[in-house]
């Protein structure tokens, strides 16, 4: 198959998934540092978890941004309406990263099949990585960068 046989869905994809793939790597970085360098008990009524989870997200949010608006979506211009929109999408996104990490976390710590496992911070930050990118590829194909051409697959 040569590379103008694929579908331009296919090619967003796999755009969106390499960019994904680096900004998840900034993200999960960001994620261990901030783990690692903020003192346990930092904030009163929020984790040290969530806090870093928030921070490292917008750090890879930030290159979501950048790379997806000039290479998947092809948009050159500075369009102050679709950053809100960005910004409002992410803003759901990032609920639902902290949310499903924060909720993996508390399962996988309080139930006593799990006490055992291996890489619990790895494995509800992926399950809250997945989940977030899948909604944040829906809202930026058919809302944030939606063009003339974007319309749902049957």
């Amino acid at each position: 198959m040569k590379l103008k046989e694929i579908s331009p869905l296919k090619k967003q994809l796999v755009k969106f998934t390499l960019i994904g793939l680096l900004a998840v790597s900034v993200d999960l970085l960001c994620y261990f540092i901030l783990l690692n360098i903020l003192p346990e008990k930092m904030f009163q009524t929020v984790g040290n978890e969530a806090i870093s989870k928030s921070i490292s997200f917008m750090c890879g949010m930030t290159v979501t941004y950048f790379l997806n608006k000039f290479w998947t979506w092809k948009k050159k211009d500075r369009s102050h309406k679709r950053l809100v929109k960005f910004g409002i999408l992410y803003g759901i996104a990032l609920l639902i990263n902290v949310g499903t990490n924060s909720a993996l976390l508390y399962i996988l710590h309080q139930y006593s099949r799990f006490f055992n496992l291996p890489f619990k911070y790895f494995i509800a930050f992926i399950g809250a990585s997945g989940l977030s990118a899948s909604v944040s590829f829906m809202g930026q194909k058919f809302w944030v960068f939606k063009t003339s051409d974007s319309v749902m697959v049957n």
